[in-house]
């Protein structure tokens, strides 16, 4: 299943780098794409296996604001 979440305070590449370290270290991500510009990140998982929580919780722990 594929998800875009609103993500704010992204601000560089570098951002975009550490939301997509911190989603991909979420079980059943099979992948990730934060953009700063648009202030959202698109992420692919299993839903079997990935946690939609748990993974804004991650982005959440780096910093970001998820909604």
């Amino acid at each position: 299943m594929k998800t875009v979440l609103s993500v704010k305070g992204m601000k560089c590449g570098g951002c975009e780098a550490s939301v997509r370290e911190a989603v991909k270290s979420c079980a059943g991500v099979i992948s990730v794409q934060p953009n700063f510009r648009e202030n959202q990140v698109e992420v692919e998982y299993d839903e079997g296996k990935a946690d939609l929580q748990a993974i804004s919780s991650a982005i959440t722990a780096k910093g970001f604001q998820v909604g």
